[in-house]
């Protein structure tokens, strides 16, 4: 038997935990579950290939996964059904094997489509009182979902099986083994369907987890962070959803800020999850000054019979004016402890009166609105009650901006409610004053056209297009990280010692020295992990090592080190979305720590985690990496994972993926054309609520573009948002193999190009940069892939020699048998550009392009914030 470590143990039974958490109880009719008898009759291939997670960088390499079956039986169910499930995974696996037989040889691997199966037909049902039928989905990185029977829709297969299945068993449920929004159209047509439980995807204990969940010995306390609709077509994104240059036409309606504001009756409400108890909420105090809104609310477990949690979710209606509002916003929450039958506990709720700012593109500020505002205490977002209102005399400015982000022409379709705000009495009534807020902020930006570069004596310095402000430092030769760290030198001084060449190795990964992929550059230092940044022994700068991320720390679990084996296992959490089901910040924030145990023990330093972009649409497929369609439930569950992990010193997170990454198709080139309040209400606000409280110390820039620019070279999200609205101290990277510009992504702020694949055209930016020969001296030939053609590439690298028989720079060139440059060889002696030299070389005339256009102090801008990284991480 394997030897299990202690913190395997450990995590496995937490991963249960917050797994038991996040599921939810959608339907429980006849009070069928908690199931009174174990005996039960399990159908659906998601019964024995139960989805753990999504496919893509988000994968993680765990010890084992227990499937539902597993779970059962490990809690004493008795499953009649396991011939036919037997009969069924053989044909699945042989299924399965064909596809993986397809892909191995497929550099794009890792990226392709999930391995979809659909159920056959069940010819005949086993004995038992109960009927279980699992709905498996997957998704991933690199495409969507599709609003396609099979995908976001039941085939009709399994239509057919569920409706046989409910009219056969006495007692019936369906389990959706899915990691996000899909079509419940067939609850429905199974009018006699007594059960459904969203089980979403629970990583590696899943199984375990569901099983305590459907005996009783746990009580479901999830809640949804999304919103289910009646069909697809509900929702406002549909028609601009999955295009190459998507327009967010419903602005800041996304969710059940939409299904609220445009009386549109959703299936299953955002917060929304029953339980086998009942509880009584009740508010006993309001406060609202100019400062908070305090409330104290009481939580009473009212049943007889079960223990379970409640979360209390606090909503404000704004005052409708001509600045677009929706009908109402989640502005805090809390989840009560496991109270017994009868039992009650107290929650107490802080919320700043400056969360409820609302952004006016108008005069460019964030403001509070003046008239009446409505606070709403409830445990789903269809289920609240006004329990105070305050009135405000008068706008308030609080920060004003500059202009940032905003579109040529702003796509925004949806401007006003059409629910209007009803007036409540016998609720306390509280008055506020503009006259009694603070003085507005005025935001102190940097300047995009200006560079600083520091020198000690150097005066050729390359760059076009900006003013440089030249700093002279002293001389600092001969220094090195630790004489930083230890405050002999600056930091401004150690960087003018270093040339072009050590300040792109700073600001560029390191590719491995093999087995480089598209996803994941497999670090030298941690096999299996993402990428490493480079070193510089001789400057005692040493790498930062990344691994994937968000379901749980993505390493090789088995590996060669000094000829002892090495095994990583890693923990499989459940996925962002289950995470943020549970609703819980203290146990998102142990989650946390537990991630950060296993990196320290990894020899991990940055975790390219959590995800984090909102859930515009339901077909997103990389939605299950992601927690919520709502700006703070996503930000504080961020928040609280990154405390987790930075709990532990010299680790750190990486926010991903800024910004506007909503979508799979066109990731790579794609143009998400976005309103500024929406952008700046909605798809910024949940990152910035996660850097003001968690601090990461890591951002990752996303590959598409926003209102016409990269995401990793805009100026106006990573240095004016980032940096000069929300102070964020930490460092910047692109996601891998981005396509944004690399010069452009160092002016704009992105301070470190990953895996590093782009070295050459730093160099040849800020200086006159030679071809590049391989150890046999024939020109290097670099090999990628472009995500557009979908093929891989070579190019020569020449750099910045161009061949001319006129020029006075000259390039010896290995040219034998094998090399690719034989047959221009004649061409090139021919028209004087070249010269024989032996048997085996020639000599090529040339000269170097006029391209030295970056600036220098652009590279060292960026080495400054990695090394500052560098310091947290490593000194």
């Amino acid at each position: 038997m394997e030897n299990i470590s202690q913190r395997e143990i450990e995590n496995q039974e937490l991963a249960k935990d917050v797994a038991s958490e996040a599921i939810v109880l959608l339907q429980n009719k006849n009070n069928t579950l908690p199931l009174k008898n174990k005996t039960v009759a399990l159908y659906g291939h998601g019964a024995f290939a139960t989805v753990k997670g999504g496919t893509g960088s988000g994968d993680v390499n765990q010890r084992s996964v227990v499937s539902i079956l597993e779970g059962l039986e490990n809690d004493h169910f008795t499953v009649t059904s396991k011939p036919w499930l037997a009969r069924l995974q053989r044909y699945y696996q042989k299924e399965e094997q064909a596809y993986q037989d397809k892909l191995k040889d497929d550099p794009m691997s890792l990226l392709a489509p999930a391995f979809s199966f659909k159920d056959p037909e069940i010819g005949e049902f086993n004995d038992a009182t109960t009927g279980i039928y699992v709905i498996s989905r997957s998704s991933g990185e690199n495409y969507d979902r599709r609003d396609h029977k099979g995908d976001f829709k039941l085939t009709d297969n399994e239509l057919a099986n569920i409706q046989r299945m409910s009219e056969y068993y006495t007692n019936s449920i369906v389990l959706l083994n899915v990691g996000g929004v899909m079509d419940t159209s067939f609850i429905d047509e199974c009018p006699l369907l007594d059960s459904v439980v969203l089980v979403s995807q629970l990583g590696m204990v899943g199984g375990d987890a569901i099983a305590e969940i459907l005996d009783g010995t746990k009580t479901p306390s999830g809640k949804l962070s999304d919103t289910w609709g009646f069909s697809y077509s509900d929702y406002p994104s549909s028609k601009n959803f999955g295009m190459s240059n998507p327009e967010y036409v419903e602005g800041i309606y996304v969710g059940y800020r939409y299904f609220d504001s445009f009386d549109i009756k959703p299936r299953f409400e955002f917060g929304y999850g029953l339980s086998y108890t009942k509880f009584f909420i009740d508010t006993q105090s309001v406060k609202v000054n100019e400062d908070d809104l305090r409330l104290k609310v009481d939580v009473e477990n009212t049943g007889e019979d079960f223990a379970g949690q409640e979360t209390v979710q606090i909503y404000v209606s704004k005052p409708q004016t001509d600045i677009p509002t929706p009908y109402q916003d989640l502005v805090d929450y809390q989840k009560t402890t496991v109270l017994r039958p009868k039992a009650k506990q107290t929650l107490e709720f802080e919320i700043p009166t400056t969360d409820l700012s609302v952004f006016d593109n108008d005069i460019r500020a964030y403001v509070l609105l003046p008239g009446t505002y409505l606070i709403r205490v409830g445990n789903s977002s269809r289920n609240t009650s006004v329990v105070a209102n305050f009135k405000l005399d008068k706008k308030v400015v609080l920060k004003k901006v500059n202009k940032a982000l905003e579109p040529r022409i702003d796509p925004t379709a949806l401007s006003k409610n059409k629910v209007e705000l009803k007036h409540v009495s016998g609720v306390p009534h509280f008055i506020l004053k503009a006259e009694n807020f603070a003085e507005p902020e005025f935001v102190t930006y940097q300047d995009k056209s200006a560079v600083t570069t520091f020198v000690e004596k150097r005066e050729d310095l390359p760059g076009k297009g900006y003013e440089q402000i030249i700093e002279h430092v002293r001389n600092a030769s001969g220094k090195t990280l630790a004489d930083v760290n230890n405050g002999d030198v600056g930091m401004a001084e150690f960087i003018a010692s270093l040339s072009e060449e050590e300040l792109v190795e700073i600001v560029e990964g390191t590719m491995s020295s093999g087995n480089n992929s598209v996803v994941g550059i497999f670090s030298d230092i941690v096999p299996g992990a993402a990428g490493q940044t480079g070193t510089l022994v001789d400057k005692k700068i040493p790498s930062i090592v990344m691994a994937d991320g968000p379901a749980g720390v993505r390493v090789k679990p088995v590996f060669k080190r000094n000829d002892q084996t090495v095994t990583h296992y890693a923990t499989a959490w459940p996925i962002g979305t289950a995470l943020a089901q549970t609703w819980n910040k203290e146990l998102i924030e142990k989650v946390g720590f537990a991630i950060g145990t296993e990196m320290k023990e990894f020899g991990i330093d940055l975790w390219l985690a959590p995800g984090m972009n909102i859930h515009r649409d339901p077909l997103g497929g990389r939605n299950f990496e992601y927690f919520s369609e709502d700006p703070y439930l996503s930000g504080t569950m961020a928040a609280f994972e990154t405390k987790g992990v930075q709990s532990h010193p010299k680790i750190g997170v990486t926010l991903k993926h800024f910004l506007g990454n909503n979508q799979e198709s066109h990731r790579n080139y794609g143009n998400s054309i976005i309103g500024e309040q929406a952008l700046r209400e909605i798809y910024l606000r949940n990152f910035e609520i996660a850097i003001e409280q968690g601090q990461p110390m890591a951002v990752m820039s996303s590959y598409n573009r926003v209102n016409g620019t990269f995401s990793g070279a805009n100026f106006a999200s990573l240095t004016s948002i980032l940096r000069d609205e929300w102070h964020f101290k930490g460092m910047v990277m692109t996601d891998w193999f981005s396509s944004a510009d690399p010069k452009e992504s160092m002016h704009a702020g992105n301070d470190l190009i990953m895996p590093g694949d782009s070295k050459s055209d730093l160099l040849s930016a800020v200086s006159d940069f030679g071809p590049e020969f391989d150890e046999s001296g024939k020109i290097k030939i670099k090999q990628g892939y472009d995500l557009l053609k979908k093929q891989v590439t070579k190019t020569e690298m020449w750099n910045d020699f161009i061949i001319d028989p006129d020029g006075d720079v000259f390039v010896k060139v290995r040219v034998d048998d094998d090399s690719a440059l034989k047959e221009r060889v004649k061409k090139w002696i021919y028209n004087s550009e070249a010269q024989i030299v032996d048997g085996n070389h020639i000599l090529l005339s040339g000269k170097w392009k006029d391209n030295n256009d970056m600036y220098l102090g652009d590279l060292q801008k960026s080495a400054i914030n990695v090394l500052r990284t560098v310091l947290k991480l490593k000194f």
